[in-house]
């Protein structure tokens, strides 16, 4: 046989085997996929995206717009805000802690059938009083506290909300009470002039990646009930999916420890900087407008779950 038949030969019985192998049930073969170079050790490994860095942390107009509705089916309850400072338990403006005592023995003799003896005792107390310390917390700069005020009421202004401003709620109470006490005036400022009241704290916290972390309550003023309470720690955008470490011994989930564990606080996008050992990539907190912004959002869905 020919050079060119065994050519044409092979062709054919080319042709033919997947189609007998078709004919059997056995699947077609397919190559493999091309394998990359393997992952070194201590190499990152990052986990599917759900959406967009920094998502989390964008505008979220469907939450203002329900919350409108909400609110104005709730009669615009009025809010009143406080910033870093809490609703305080003390019933007075004054407070001791130091009493003087001044103690004095009178004795008497009386003469006759029988000598008594008495004695009498007298005490006087006085009392070194302070005043009871603000309850406004550690102060962050102003600059801070002004950028973080103005992001987190936003939503709220934009969906029609009064806000009732705790130092202007004091001067026109007490102008018509003629009571001095801060403590009085303040109570009654609230339950005049204000329907819920928003406690706004921030603490340092060197586990987060912002370096603070922050908590609110909402308090009912005519029943003094807990309507809601926010911790940032818990919220699902300060506990973004973290990637997968590869090491010689296999993957390694940063979760597995502990110290690693504990570590939590927004991400913002990854961003590449450079470096003596070239780009690397980082990621940094999202502004403290747009963290002040979603603990607002996330403040109107907890009023709103309460509210339904």
């Amino acid at each position: 046989m020919s050079i060119r038949r065994l050519a044409l030969a092979a062709v054919a019985a080319g042709a033919l085997l997947p189609a007998m192998a078709a004919a059997q049930g056995v699947p077609a073969y397919e190559a493999p996929a091309p394998v990359g170079p393997p992952a070194r050790d201590g190499q990152l490994m990052e986990k599917a995206k759900k959406a967009a860095d920094g998502a989390a942390f964008g505008e979220q107009a469907g939450t203002v717009s329900s919350f409108t509705q909400a609110y104005m089916g709730r009669g615009k309850p009025k809010l009143a805000l406080y910033w870093n400072r809490q609703l305080s338990e003390a019933l007075s403006d004054w407070y001791s802690d130091t009493r003087v005592l001044n103690a004095s023995t009178n004795n008497s003799n009386m003469a006759g059938e029988f000598n008594l003896n008495q004695s009498g005792n007298t005490q006087n107390t006085m009392e070194i009083q302070r005043r009871v310390q603000d309850q406004r917390r550690g102060q962050f700069s102003e600059s801070f506290e002004w950028e973080f005020q103005d992001a987190f009421l936003a939503p709220f202004l934009e969906a029609g909300a009064t806000i009732i401003d705790r130092g202007a709620m004091m001067r026109f109470t007490g102008a018509d009470m003629p009571s001095d006490s801060e403590k009085t005036i303040e109570v009654r400022g609230l339950q005049g002039k204000v329907d819920y009241l928003m406690e706004v704290l921030v603490a340092p916290n060197w586990k987060s990646t912002t370096g603070y972390e922050l908590r609110l309550r909402i308090l009912d003023i005519k029943t003094g009930a807990i309507v809601a309470m926010v911790n940032s720690k818990n919220l699902k955008e300060w506990n973004p999916e973290k990637p997968i470490l590869v090491t010689e011994t296999g993957f390694v989930d940063p979760k597995d420890d502990e110290d690693e564990d504990e570590k939590f606080g927004p991400q913002g996008e990854a961003k590449y900087s450079a470096t003596s050992t070239g780009f690397q990539k980082r990621r940094k907190p999202p502004k403290l407008n747009k963290i002040a912004q979603n603990l607002a959002y996330n403040t109107m869905n907890g009023l709103m779950r309460q509210w339904k």
